[in-house]
């Protein structure tokens, strides 16, 4: 049976709005869970800025558990969400950098297609997104 591992990233939703997801993968599927809220840079002034700090990350951005928050992790939230690999259609990996992430370290995005829905996971800190679609890809028997 496969091990379970784990890729932390980021999905944009409502525009301009973001979740920072771990995301599980094993032999059945792909799991995310919320774990964090939304992520900003440290920028403008007085009360702009008191806010964006808050929501910016103050540890090592290359680091992938510095997005994590295990007081998010443990909450439920409506957002997290179960894929089985049979209601997947395709994965693939863009190399492209993602607008506006500032200067948040990422590596492209893997987009995983379902019927209806495109979910596309932007690869926070240092982490491969060309290795993360290729293993998913791989254990579902697909090549990307």
């Amino acid at each position: 049976m496969q091990d379970t591992w784990h890729f932390v990233a980021m999905e944009y939703y409502a525009l301009i709005l973001n979740r920072t997801y771990l995301v599980s993968v094993d032999a059945t599927g792909i799991a995310g869970k919320v774990c964090r809220g939304l992520t900003a840079v440290a920028s403008g002034t007085g009360l702009a800025r008191h806010i964006t700090s808050q929501l910016a990350i103050h540890d090592n951005p290359n680091d992938p558990s510095s997005y994590v928050s295990d007081h998010r992790l443990a909450r439920q939230n409506n957002a997290d969400f179960t894929l089985k690999y049979d209601g997947i259609i395709s994965v693939s990996f863009n190399p492209n950098k993602k607008w506006g992430m500032g200067p948040y370290p990422h590596d492209g995005r893997v987009i995983i297609t379902t019927p209806g829905k495109e979910r596309e996971f932007i690869i926070l800190g240092n982490q491969s997104g060309r290795e993360i679609a290729d293993r998913i890809s791989k254990i579902m028997g697909r090549a990307v």
